[in-house]
């Protein structure tokens, strides 16, 4: 699934970079109320836009499966290898994370990279959504468009967008981030589906302390995710100059009327 950003005022700037690599600035943010849902480190994927990693209605792959069971995307990069200049990284939050970089509500966490307009057009996230036993989102984002301009946005994951992996039951014992324990039970020929019903996990007490009572639903924001170019020491100082020149002339403008 892709999801357009949000265009900024900023991205009248970007065509000076042209279709040369462009050092992009991924920042992401956990929109859930405070003891609502939390997110896995994000598996992030710089691609060409030729490679899904699931498709809705199918089957969960073994990378997928093991995302939504227990957040860890180290399969993911697997599946998207290194060819055609593919990258690929976890982002971990930076503030309020629990354990591992685990997203907890109102975290956030960034990653900068290099990336090709080409080799790296759109950016491919996966998460798990938790208290959980198999959700997760996962979708992709345009970066560039067709000319090779960076394409700097804002887009927001509501709860419509999590996804069921379909492996295991709903269910309190096994649930990732609960404190009940127990473990999953396997569902046989069972689909990826949308599912943003948490009601099962509801009032249970987190690995964090507190206790699930801000549940998700269809447009409760859930995910931020910022795209935003570093700029070039040179456009930079060009920008910045610009500014002072206007200033200038503005200054000496509003001293012609004066005298006059």
């Amino acid at each position: 699934m892709r999801f357009l950003p949000v265009i900024l005022l900023t991205t009248a700037f970007v065509p000076f970079a042209s279709v040369q690599a462009q050092e992009v600035t991924l920042s992401f943010a956990n929109l859930s109320a405070s003891n609502g849902a939390a997110l896995s480190p994000i598996f992030v994927a710089l691609t060409d836009g030729s490679t899904s990693a699931f498709t809705p209605g199918g089957t969960a792959s073994a990378a997928i499966t093991k995302l939504a069971e227990t957040g860890s995307g180290s399969d993911l990069f697997n599946v998207f290898g290194s060819a055609n200049g593919v990258q690929t990284a976890e982002v971990t939050a930076s503030s309020n994370a629990f354990g591992p970089g685990i997203y907890l509500p109102g975290a956030t966490g960034s990653i900068t990279l290099d990336l090709d307009p080409n080799e790296n057009k759109y950016l491919s996230f996966f998460s798990m959504v938790v208290p959980s036993n198999d959700r997760f989102i996962g979708g992709e984002i345009q970066l560039f468009n067709n000319q090779g301009q960076f394409i700097a946005g804002n887009t927001v994951i509501d709860g419509n967008a999590i996804w069921d992996a379909g492996a295991v039951k709903s269910q309190v014992a096994g649930a990732a981030f609960l404190t009940a324990g127990g473990t999953n039970t396997p569902i046989s020929n069972g689909v990826i589906t949308a599912n943003d019903n948490f009601s099962v996990w509801s009032g249970q007490k987190t690995a964090d302390g507190y206790n699930f009572t801000s549940l998700p639903g269809d447009n409760t924001p859930l995910l931020s995710i910022t795209t935003s170019a570093v700029p070039e020491p040179s456009i930079a100082w060009l920008f910045t100059s610009a500014l002072w020149m206007l200033a200038v002339v503005r200054g000496k403008t509003k001293k012609l009327t004066f005298l006059a």
